[in-house]
């Protein structure tokens, strides 16, 4: 047991001779590279035939990526200014035909994207949106009373503003109450 761990380990194969004296580590010298390689400029990235160089990769990637992100950007652009349109369109109709009253003091509550939302609406109001003489708009964060004629004006334009509102559960025709159950 006279030799010493990093002998034992050198003898093993797990590590690497000590350089001797003068030997220098890391990369040969550039006098080194020529002897091995006679073409070849030190510091020069070599490219294979047809390879591009790693510096080429880079700026082609960095490009492409730029590219990707300025056509991101225009789409982005087409469909905010497609939006504004639209909005601008319904802004219009529902200006010149809205009939919701300040006065109202009845909450209807109604489904929209999800939400439980709420319009106030005065009496007359609530029976007509009960019998579908009226419907309701949504445009940029407020709901609007319209007659049905707007109303499918608005529709022409994008359906998706128009609030549907169902008269009842939507699982309720696939599984009807019987008549003999009385509450």
């Amino acid at each position: 047991m006279a030799d010493s761990l990093q002998d034992q380990l050198r003898a093993l194969g797990l590590t690497r001779d000590k350089p001797e004296r003068g030997e220098k580590k890391g990369r040969p010298a550039a006098d080194d590279l020529r002897r091995k390689h006679p073409g070849r400029r030190p510091g020069k990235a070599r490219s294979g035939a047809g390879e591009p160089s790693l510096d080429r990769a880079w700026a082609l990637r960095e490009q492409q990526e730029k590219d990707d992100a300025d056509a991101a950007r225009r789409r982005k652009l087409a469909e905010d200014r497609r939006r504004r349109e639209i909005n601008e369109a319904i802004r219009k109709i529902v200006a010149a035909h809205r009939v919701n009253r300040d006065n109202a003091e009845i909450a209807r509550n109604f489904l929209f994207r999800g939400r439980i939302r709420k319009l106030y609406v005065t009496p007359e109001q609530q029976a007509a949106l009960t019998a579908g003489e009226l419907g309701i708009v949504y445009l940029t964060g407020g709901y609007h009373l319209l007659a049905p004629e707007p109303l499918q004006a608005v529709r022409a334009i994008d359906a998706d503003h128009i609030v549907e509102l169902d008269s009842g559960d939507p699982g309720e025709e696939e599984f009807p109450v019987p008549d003999d159950i009385s509450w």
